[in-house]
């Protein structure tokens, strides 16, 4: 599921964390819980779970303000009134912020914890928590990692509700059947299944950042974020006494964008991802392409090692205005340690702290920070086959390059991408974004298609004048055909195995003139509006595909018969090949900013030659005419390569 844009993700989920800073002191009500274990209902264990409670409420709090609380109203209003159909949903929204979008962007107040949680709230949510921990499902698993996963009674920024008992009811019939068998490990995966279903996750994307709503509310939540959803799901594994937890990552390596999971933690040893209503790690399947420089996990214990970053006089980015985030990126990828070189920069000298940004196809989002050594940075625990960059934060909010970036290998090896003007060559382009494993695998489809004239209708008289051998580059190709008379009919007569798919088919005759086509037909039955008329509409975003994977054709009869000389097709595709007659311009990054090249326009092969290019350097291309995509990309033995 995608997410909300990065900035808003931050603003929620990490507000700077100011109660850090303060010297820790014990309430009233905080002495008269740990009273409670101590000497009323004497419990070695739960006094030393309240105690870890206690510890570590002091720097949460809840967000508050006047729009926030009118949101939160409306919305639950709307959704215990069942509608049914999401552009509903997305209307209210959209009212909701026109009505009250102002208030929602006015700074809020903070709601620490320790001026709002009682005794008696905190002494039912311990209660509650141990015995679902002493069900049979949960004994497997420590004391730490129960109170790191099943204990906390938020996740988040959340107003505080009484939401244990509510999940408890929902959950616990699910999974009570095995309370009475034989204890068996396994169970837990078992309840993973009836506990992760049943969940109408439409994502709604704000122009806004909007609050987080409370716990009790989350279950009726129609149409949200994906942090509603990923909450609601925590605070489900949580109430029955399995241990979960939020990872996010607050930028992918190789496209735009953040996002955020729920792990299931079942013992020290084991993490598995998961989304509302998928299978078991089923989460990063489908997401070949999608790159992980850093992954935190949402804590409710402090994160000492961040520590220093919030005593610092320096300005920090609101990833890291926290303390409850914790490195968890080796559990998913294989990550590498690496030194960086920094500019001489005068300025920067008093600087302690450099970050690391990666491209979100706009800009740089920064994902990880270090202490600066002279003019050395060593960024830790990164994830492979990413493009990275060190940066300073201002104090005004920006980032300045503090250093080259540099391409971290598969392998381990890195590359510092300084570009070399001494040494320029020829570059040959055919896209302004990355090519995918989905746009590689679509290209495959056509592998083997054959083009046919026939002069009747049914063409069995068919004969074949061009055949597709392999196409590996996603855009309009163009095959010379071996037609030798004039014919009525046309097809293309898509490989086994394909479902037919294919985005346009243009036909040309001896004077390159496209015939007049009459009408169209072939094999119909298709996958929702991918139609056989798809084929010669024109539309590079539509395409064929049918409900089968065998037979599939797509025909034209043309006015009368016709010779054709030419056929031009083009595979399903995202548009972001380069295309005749638009205005493109290449940059490179010349430590600073991405300086231009030159500026050229598309032409019909869909190949743009650009001469005088640096050597070793990060290149985009941007298309001025239409479109947001474009990816940053090295050029490396004669192609474009992608990060």
């Amino acid at each position: 599921m995608k997410n909300i844009p990065y900035s808003f993700f931050l603003l929620l989920l990490l507000f700077p964390c100011a109660s850090c800073k303060r010297a820790q002191t014990i309430v009233p009500w905080q002495k008269e819980v740990l009273a409670y274990y101590s000497d009323t209902v004497p419990d070695k264990l739960k006094y030393k779970a309240a105690k870890f409670l206690i510890e570590n409420m002091d720097a949460h709090y809840a967000l508050h303000n006047e729009g926030m609380d009118s949101f939160r109203l409306f919305m639950d209003s709307i959704f215990r009134l069942p509608h049914g159909k999401l552009s509903y949903y997305d209307r209210m929204y959209d009212s909701v912020i026109s009505l009250y979008g102002d208030a929602l962007l006015q700074e809020p107040e903070y709601i620490y914890d320790t001026s709002f949680v009682t005794a008696d709230y905190l002494i039912e949510n311990i209660d509650d928590a141990f015995r679902m921990w002493n069900a049979k499902w949960g004994r497997k698993y420590s004391f730490e990692h129960f109170c790191n996963y099943v204990l906390p009674y938020r996740i988040g920024n959340e107003p505080i509700s009484s939401w244990r008992e509510k999940y408890i009811d929902w959950g616990y019939p699910r999974v009570s059947k095995i309370k009475d068998s034989q204890l068996n490990h396994f169970y837990i995966y078992g309840a993973y299944k009836v506990l992760n279903t049943d969940i109408h996750a439409a994502v709604y994307y704000s122009p806004i950042p909007l609050p987080d709503f409370p716990a009790t509310h989350l279950d009726s939540v129609y149409v949200g974020s994906c942090r509603t959803f990923t909450d609601l799901n925590i605070n489900r594994f949580r109430a029955v006494g399995i241990p979960a937890a939020k990872d996010f990552t607050p930028q992918w390596g190789s496209r735009s964008s953040n996002h955020e999971w729920v792990v299931m933690l079942p013992d020290e040893n084991s993490c598995y991802p998961f989304g509302p209503n998928e299978k078991l790690s089923d989460h990063f399947f489908g997401r070949e392409d999608h790159t992980l420089p850093k992954v935190y996990r949402q804590m409710f214990t402090k994160q000492k090692e961040l520590y220093p970053l919030q005593k610092c006089n320096e300005a920090i980015p609101p990833l890291f205005q926290t303390v409850f985030i914790k490195d968890v990126t080796n559990t998913y990828v294989e990550t590498s340690d690496v030194t960086t070189t920094l500019f001489n920069n005068p300025q920067a000298q008093s600087n302690k702290y450099v970050y690391l940004a990666v491209f979100d196809d706009r800009t740089w989002q920064i994902v990880d920070w270090t202490r600066r050594q002279g003019n050395k940075a060593t960024f830790c625990n990164i994830g492979r086959n990413i493009v990275y960059l060190p940066v300073y934060y201002t104090k005004t909010g920006y980032i300045e390059p503090a250093g080259y970036p540099f391409a971290l290998y598969n392998n381990g090896d890195y590359t510092m991408l300084i570009p070399n003007n001494d040494n320029r060559g020829t570059v040959r382009l055919t896209r302004k974004y990355r090519f995918s494993y989905k746009l590689k695998q679509l290209c495959k489809y056509m592998d083997g298609g054959r083009f046919q004239v026939a002069n009747r209708e049914d063409f069995s008289d068919s004969i074949t004048i061009a055949t597709i051998d392999s196409i590996r580059e996603c855009r309009f190709h163009s095959l010379q055909t071996s037609c030798d008379s004039t014919y009525r009919y046309f097809r293309y007569l898509a490989p086994d195995g394909s479902y037919g798919n294919v985005a346009e088919v243009e036909m040309y005759d001896s004077l390159s003139r496209r015939p007049k086509v009459k009408r169209m037909f072939g094999r119909r039955y298709a996958v929702g509006a991918n139609r056989l008329e798809n084929v010669f509409d024109g539309n590079v975003l539509t395409h064929y595909e049918r409900q089968f994977p065998d037979d599939s054709w797509a025909a034209v009869e043309f006015d009368e018969p016709q010779h054709i000389s030419e056929v031009r097709f083009l595979p399903r595709n995202d548009d972001n090949f380069i295309r005749e007659g638009e205005q493109y311009e290449l940059y490179y990054w010349d430590g600073r900013r991405f300086a231009s090249i030159a500026r050229m326009e598309g032409n019909r092969e869909g190949v743009l030659y650009v001469d005088n290019v640096p050597t070793n350097a990060l290149l985009l291309l941007r298309n001025h005419t239409k479109g947001k995509e474009e990816r940053i990309f090295t050029y490396e033995n004669g192609e474009q390569v992608w990060w």
